[in-house]
């Protein structure tokens, strides 16, 4: 997928992440413990995903009072299908999430579920929750709620209540009270997410179709409970009020924008040609079939195997099918970049941009495509789009503030690149590298130029957080 389902650009992330793990992290989450995601799992960013996500997510956001651009939806890279919030307005989705659930209504019924959550402030209760129950209660609850969803994930003996027992004692009544709390908040959302859905014109239908596949996994052997149910408890009671619901609903059985659709079986396509292995998606593939996104699974199953030159044909074939697409423009640069071939990937990339000029992502690798070329041109021209996405982002990709770094370093701003090697260190959860880093800028930098007051604010914050 350009960009980012490429493992170069991966968001930091430990090389083997295991189910137990991500159990851990998906069980804290729903305790609103989840601080640091991107620290925990692996996320990935790509352009035309989020761009699918946000025709997704936009009209519900809208229906729902709330400005579009001031929530973040990022992308989790786990086969296990979830979705949850953090921070307040961080929405967070699976990749196994859009892969199981490939019709628009019923990712947006998740979408619209969790826009209830941001809606309805539940996760500053939470927050208060657990602020008063600091100390070895909470410890042992957390602890046994997510050995629980570990071992239930691994399939290991004894499954859910031997990580249960870990809590148990003092702890129990608190487990109960937290858990019966989410419960409420589950339902809350439920009906403010099919108000929010029906003022879209969405079929809430959709989102009964994916708790239906959720509905009693607390009965099933513990092996066979996906990461949703245990963040996302559905009850009898929970399915039948949204049933109600939604059968009255004047949005029932609306059919989707064909567009929408569009984009949606797009997006289905990429993922499973970026995260199925390419040979058993190559083999799937009628050779003689040359319709769109059949060709979209061949050019990047081709890339992954890899076969770059085949790729590449089957990506001029895309833009053939669409020649004013960024999203393909975007995906021959990546192939050729990702390939050593970073001269020939700047054509692409300039294309991409010009169709799509404010993307921050393809904004960052035109300009690290330009990097590798290796003159003084290039290298201005690479400052100027690094400079231009990362402002776009606010500053907010590592991948996009390593090569700003490196493209200051190549024009002899050696204080601006400090400065942006300490933001990318921020980001990655590295304090005492960003103070070192930010120390340094302030060294090179004119003494109160906005610069050196953005490294000073580094500076304090991360003295503030090694005390």
């Amino acid at each position: 997928m350009p960009q980012t389902l490429s493992r170069p650009t991966r968001a930091p992330a430990p090389s083997r992440l295991g189910r137990a793990a991500r159990a851990l992290a998906f069980a804290a989450a729903t305790l609103a413990a989840f601080v640091q995601p991107a620290a925990a799992a692996g996320f990935v960013r790509d352009a035309e995903t989020e761009a699918t996500l946000k025709r997704l997510s936009d009209p519900l956001f809208r229906a729902a009072g709330v400005a579009p651009d001031s929530i973040e939806i990022r992308i989790f890279d786990d086969r296990l299908p979830n979705a949850f919030v953090y921070g307040g307005r961080n929405l967070v989705v699976s990749t196994g999430l859009l892969r199981d659930f490939a019709e628009p209504a019923q990712l947006q019924g998740v979408i619209a579920h969790e826009i209830g959550h941001i809606t309805g402030g539940h996760l500053a209760r939470r927050q208060i929750a657990m602020n008063n129950l600091r100390g070895p209660a909470m410890a042992g609850v957390l602890l046994g709620i997510a050995a629980a969803a570990a071992a239930g994930l691994a399939g290991g003996a004894g499954g859910a209540a031997a990580g249960v027992g870990l809590g148990a004692g003092s702890q129990t009544a608190i487990q109960r009270a937290l858990l019966s709390f989410s419960r409420g908040e589950e339902s809350a959302a439920d009906q403010a997410g099919i108000t929010y859905l029906e003022r879209a014109g969405v079929d809430p239908m959709g989102m009964e179709t994916v708790l239906e596949k959720f509905r009693g996994q607390e009965v099933f052997s513990s092996r066979h409970v996906d990461p949703y149910a245990l963040t996302h408890p559905v009850s009898t009671e929970r399915l039948s009020a949204i049933r109600r619901r939604a059968g009255e609903s004047p949005a029932r059985g609306r059919a989707p924008d064909p567009e929408l659709v569009y984009w949606v079986d797009r997006m289905e396509a990429k993922l499973e040609g970026f995260l199925e292995n390419p040979a058993a998606v190559l083999r799937r593939l009628d050779p003689d079939d040359h319709s769109e996104f059949a060709t979209l699974r061949r050019a990047v199953a081709l890339h992954r195997a890899p076969d770059p030159d085949a790729a590449v044909a089957e990506a001029e074939r895309l833009i053939g099918f669409r020649p004013d697409d960024p999203y393909y423009h975007e995906l021959k640069g990546q192939i050729l970049l990702e390939s050593g071939r970073g001269v020939e990937a700047v054509a692409p990339y300039r294309r991409a941009v010009a169709l799509a000029p404010d993307e921050p992502l393809i904004l960052g690798y035109l300009g690290r495509a330009l990097l590798s070329v290796g003159s003084p041109a290039a290298d201005r021209e690479a400052l100027a789009a690094l400079e231009h996405g990362a402002e776009q982002s606010e500053g907010g990709d590592p991948g996009l503030l390593r090569d700003l770094a490196y493209a200051y370093a190549r024009t002899g701003q050696e204080g601006r690149a400090a400065l942006a090697t300490a933001e990318r260190m921020m980001l990655i959860n590295q304090p005492i590298d960003a103070h070192r880093m930010a120390e340094r800028a302030k060294g090179l930098l004119p003494a109160g130029s906005p610069p050196w007051l953005q490294a000073d604010d580094i500076v304090v914050a991360t003295k503030a957080m090694q005390q």
